[in-house]
């Protein structure tokens, strides 16, 4: 009997158990019933991330060659037009401006914002009070100096634009070049030092014979170009050349081999020709007249006799 009872209070006791457990879980899962211990730290995921990384899955690629990009650039290249060239042209314009501060500053700026490259710039006062003219040699193509010409007209300075690239004009620029007559520097005989007094004095007599053999080339070529000789020294020559552009630089060529020491151009100046026919030869390729001599007067339009 004793055994009886002392069994049922074991049961009891056990159900009491088991329903404490139940109530302080809160209705947790069975395998924390059975005593699994809860971390309740809020780091537990960023460690948990950090000992488990994410292995990304790589999405499968598909493999065009190497060859299908060069083949598509080819074929964008081979099917794109080429731009068509602007063809340069040589530009003489003629600038008539106020004469104050800051004006040739504005012509030339604009002329470099349009990319013009500007050979030749002669700019100087004119017979009028208050007038100055610039001239400007240049080349480029057409339709940008058109653009060029009225950005210069819009100025306030600026009175005029001519320009002169399909006018007849006579064109000239002035030229002062010093030539050495002793193949070398100056003075290069001065500071060489013979042992034999004999010797320097065959030497002094040999570098003036080719002095005046130079000279006297140099003087030839200036006659057959129009120049002039303005200064003559023991191993120099200044000559003076007053003519076009395309006749200076051909008589610096000629005159190169001899030594050139300096040289200064004053650039183009330009003024249109007088008319359609001048007394002069044209230096420009003219058209050829035709004579008619059925040109004479209609006589019946005159007045009777």
């Amino acid at each position: 009997m004793l055994g009886r009872v002392l069994s049922g209070s074991a049961r009891r006791a056990a159900a009491a158990a088991r329903a404490l457990s139940t109530s302080g879980s809160g209705g947790a899962p069975a395998g924390q019933q059975a005593g699994t211990k809860v971390n309740e730290s809020a780091t537990t995921a960023m460690e948990y991330k950090q000992q488990h990384p994410r292995q990304l899955r790589q999405l499968p690629r598909v493999d065009a060659g190497a060859s299908a990009a060069e083949q598509a650039v080819s074929n964008i290249l081979y099917n794109t037009p080429i731009a068509p060239k602007m063809h340069t042209q040589r530009h003489i314009l003629d600038v008539l401006a106020q004469d104050e501060p800051g004006v040739l500053s504005r012509v030339t700026g604009i002329m470099a914002a349009r990319g013009f490259n500007i050979d030749t710039l002669v700019a100087s006062k004119t017979e009028v009070p208050g007038l100055s003219r610039m001239t400007l040699g240049l080349r480029g193509p057409a339709i940008v100096m058109e653009q060029a010409k009225k950005q210069l007209e819009d100025l306030v300075p600026i009175w005029a634009v001519l320009d002169y690239s399909n006018t007849r004009i006579i064109e000239r620029e002035t030229l002062l070049i010093k030539i050495g007559l002793t193949g070398g520097e100056p003075g290069a005989e001065a500071e060489a030092k013979p042992e034999a007094e004999a010797e320097a004095e065959a030497e002094a007599g040999d570098s003036f014979l080719r002095a005046q053999e130079r000279l006297r080339a140099v003087r030839q070529l200036a006659d057959l170009f129009g120049g002039q000789v303005l200064d003559v020294g023991h191993s120099t020559v200044v000559v003076s050349l007053n003519a076009k552009s395309d006749r200076v630089d051909s008589f610096v060529k000629l005159v190169r081999p001899f030594g050139i020491l300096e040289a200064v151009r004053s650039g183009i100046m330009a003024m249109p020709r007088s008319g359609s026919v001048t007394l002069f030869e044209s230096e420009q390729a003219a058209p050829a007249a035709t004579i008619s001599h059925d040109d004479g007067p209609d006589l019946s339009n005159l007045p009777p006799s």
